[in-house]
Formats: C-alpha cells, sequence, structure tokens
C-alpha cells in the first residue's frame, strides 16, 4: 500500500511540475534550405549551466528535449533522433550555443533554450528557424510573427490564420484539456479515492 502511494505521488509530481519562462519574444532566423545557422542561449539568468537544454518544437507537435549540458567541462549530449553530424553545439562559460549545419526543411520550428530545475524548466531564450518563402505556421496565441521586428511578440495584431492551423490549434486545447483532466483525476484519487482505501484496507486488518 505505501508502495502504491509513493508511486501515486511520483505519478502526481510530474504531472504537476511545470515550466516557466523569461522569453519575452522569440529572436527569428529566416535562411535558406543548405545554409548554416546558429541559435544563442541567454545566458544572463542562468544559475547553472550545467543543467542547460536546448528543447525544439516542431509544427504541430510537442517540444522534443534536443540537446543537454552534462559536465563542467564543456561536455555535452544529444537526445536519440538528434545524432546528427549536422548538429554541435558552441559552449563555454558565456555560451551554450546550438549550431546546424546546411538546414533542411524539417529543421523549421521553434528552439528553446532552457535551465533544468528541480520541479520545472525555465526557458531563458527561443529562436524561431524558417525557410524564405516558407513561414512557420503557428497558433496565433501566445505569440505571432513582428514583421517589422523580426520577432515574435505576445500580440495578437496582424496574426493570420487558416483552416490548417485551426485545426492544429484546435488539437493543441484538446491535448491541454485531457492532460488538465487526468491532473484532476490522480488529485482526487491521492485526496479523496486513496484515503478511503487506506481506511478500509486497516479496518479489514484489524
Amino acid at each position: 500500500m505505501i508502495t502504491l502511494f509513493v508511486a501515486l505521488y511520483s505519478l502526481f509530481s510530474l504531472c504537476t511540475a511545470g515550466n516557466t519562462s523569461d522569453i519575452k519574444e522569440l529572436h527569428v532566423k529566416t535562411v535558406k534550405r543548405g545554409e548554416n545557422v546558429t541559435m544563442e542561449c541567454s545566458m544572463s539568468k542562468v544559475k547553472n549551466k550545467n543543467k542547460l537544454a536546448w528543447y525544439r518544437q516542431s509544427f504541430g507537435k510537442v517540444p522534443q528535449y534536443f540537446v543537454r549540458h552534462y559536465s563542467s567541462n564543456s561536455g555535452y549530449t544529444f537526445a536519440e533522433g538528434f545524432k546528427d553530424i549536422r548538429f554541435s553545439m558552441t559552449v563555454n562559460d558565456q555560451k551554450f550555443d546550438l549550431n546546424i549545419i546546411g538546414t533542411r526543411e524539417d529543421d523549421a520550428g521553434d528552439y528553446f533554450c532552457g535551465e533544468v530545475e528541480v520541479t520545472a524548466l525555465k526557458f531563458t531564450s527561443g529562436t524561431r528557424l524558417q525557410f524564405e518563402g516558407k513561414q512557420v505556421k503557428r497558433c496565433p496565441t501566445p505569440g505571432t510573427v513582428n514583421i517589422n521586428t523580426d520577432s515574435v511578440t505576445g500580440s495578437n495584431e496582424g496574426s493570420k490564420s487558416s483552416d490548417g492551423e485551426g485545426s492544429s490549434c484546435t488539437d493543441q486545447m484538446h491535448v491541454l484539456v485531457w492532460l488538465s483532466i487526468f491532473r484532476v483525476g490522480v488529485l482526487a484519487f491521492m485526496l479523496l479515492i486513496f484515503p478511503i482505501i487506506l481506511i478500509v484496507f486497516k479496518l479489514r486488518s484489524n
């Protein structure tokens, strides 16, 4: 019974672990296919550079862990699926920058650098990688591309949507709704149902 409680508590902690962000806008890099690109990680508010990691969110997909720092001597390791010679890192006391050589269209997306904390992932910087003539389509909230400033801001002004975008946004909202329901279910089980089961178990033991 205790083992079950520990397992449920761990699951609840995982479900409620959140992410925070110091990102006010995404930097936009527009490239041609085959060009090289470097995406910088902001280090100004990083407490422990050994806990840095990059994540990539492709259009219509959830964020994927990309690469992380793993030692104090400028070491890093790429996640499975991203161990490609095209990807490399520039790592020192001031940098944890992601380099892509010979960009391909499937490299397009939003790249986030962040610090992995105990129960949260704190993003410190973000870059949108897109190709000329093929703007990366995203949900109009929380940010849209500001053509004049070459950045992504929290404004919805001038945002454009299509049926494809609307469908993608709807799918993402469905995922968020189900995650919220799952969290509430786990919490309800821990606070209400589990104590009842524990009481019944004790009564039967007596």
